[in-house]
Order: structure tokens, then sequence, then C-alpha cells
């Protein structure tokens, strides 16, 4: 098992296993998860998650999550 730390920002809240919150959780995943794996286990609809960062970098659906990463989800985002 890995741990991950994971931040969830604004419409997404709502898919902290805590309650809605901004604040950072951590999960334990299996080694050998995705980011898509990540998101399937918090529920998080593909078409509510426009980008995800790991370590402050954009990373694609496939990159392949280590111990102690830090996953900030991000939805899509509309602004004028």
């Amino acid at each position: 098992m890995i741990k991950v730390e994971v931040v969830l920002f604004a419409t997404l809240r709502k898919y902290n296993p805590g309650g809605e919150s901004s604040e950072p959780f951590y999960l334990e995943m299996p080694e050998g998860s995705t980011i898509d794996d990540l998101l399937k286990t918090l529920k998080i609809p593909v078409r509510e998650s426009k980008q995800v960062f790991i370590n402050s970098r954009r990373q694609e659906w496939d990159y392949l999550l280590q111990n102690g990463d830090r996953a900030a989800i991000f939805p899509p985002i509309a602004g004028g």
C-alpha cells in the first residue's frame, strides 16, 4: 500500500471522505495505482475533474502514484 495526500478544490470538495472540506487528507491506495484509480476510489466522475497535479506538476490519468505523492484535483473552471 502507498499513502497519498489529496487536496480537492472548489466543487470537488463534496467528494472528501471526511466531509465537505478543502483540508488535505490522506488516502491509502494499492501499489500500482494511477490517478484514474484515485478518482474512481473517491467516486469523482472524470467529467468533473479537469486537471490533476502531482507534487505541483500536471499529470495524465495514467500517472503511476508513488508513496508520499501530493495530489491536487481541480474541476473545470470558467472565468471571465
